[in-house]
């Protein structure tokens, strides 16, 4: 099985991951020393958490934001490594937002206070409740991958109040929600390299984003040799 490296990540990541096929393995930024550790990984995973700090895209921060230096510093060399060794990344809510900025692009950083909108996009409870919908761009890897879904609206998880801005050279908009806010990345010409502001992670019981998992790990497989 292809061995997917994962930070900080919450049961539910590790559970889609294994349930799509690969062995997790759960880097500690104390040991696990980068880029070496990726020699010995097929793919990776960014999972969601602290805001990113703007500091990393020339920004002052606002008022709302909570901080994780320790995690930015490992996670944006992380994501910056993975990116030079063209591995599979699939990156899910802080990840997809981390992703852009390692990337060379910005954020949002608090939605609320500085983009009107009525969409739900801070909703944390249910974890699977789905407040808003989003639009799959056609033709896009992401549409490829939730396959029939991509000619309608796709309901989607929603907790994050933080979003992509200015997106980063070399990737494109693969899913918007309906005021406009990017819900979707990826880097055209990868191998696999996507990015969703929802948490797929958390339907890994009935299965409704099963494939974006499978995508990452059949994408491994094939670097791999398998």
């Amino acid at each position: 099985m292809p061995s997917i490296a994962v930070a900080w990540p919450q049961p539910d990541y590790l559970t889609s991951l294994e349930r799509a096929g690969a062995t997790p393995r759960v880097l500690d930024p104390a040991v696990d020393l980068l880029p070496e550790v990726l020699d010995h990984c097929d793919g990776v995973l960014l999972t969601g958490g602290a805001d990113v700090d703007p500091v990393h895209y020339g920004q002052d921060p606002h008022p709302t934001l909570k901080l994780d230096a320790a995690r930015d510093a490992y996670e944006l060399v992380l994501a910056k490594a993975a990116l030079a060794r063209d591995l599979p990344v699939l990156a899910i809510c802080r990840g997809v937002q981390l992703l852009n900025v390692a990337a060379g692009g910005s954020l949002i950083q608090d939605i609320p206070s500085q983009r009107s909108s009525d969409v739900a996009h801070g909703q944390r409870e249910p974890l699977t409740g789905t407040p808003h919908t989003v639009q799959i761009h056609a033709g896009t890897t992401l549409a490829a991958l939730v396959g029939q879904a991509a000619t309608h609206d796709l309901a989607v998880n929603s907790r994050h109040h933080q979003a992509v801005d200015r997106v980063a050279p070399g990737f494109i908009v693969s899913a918007t929600a309906p005021d406009g806010i990017v819900e979707g990345i990826e880097r055209p010409g990868a191998r696999f390299c996507i990015g969703v502001q929802w948490h797929p992670e958390n339907f890994w019981a009935t299965g409704e984003f099963s494939s974006l998992f499978t995508g990452l790990i059949a994408a491994a497989e094939r670097r791999a040799g398998r």
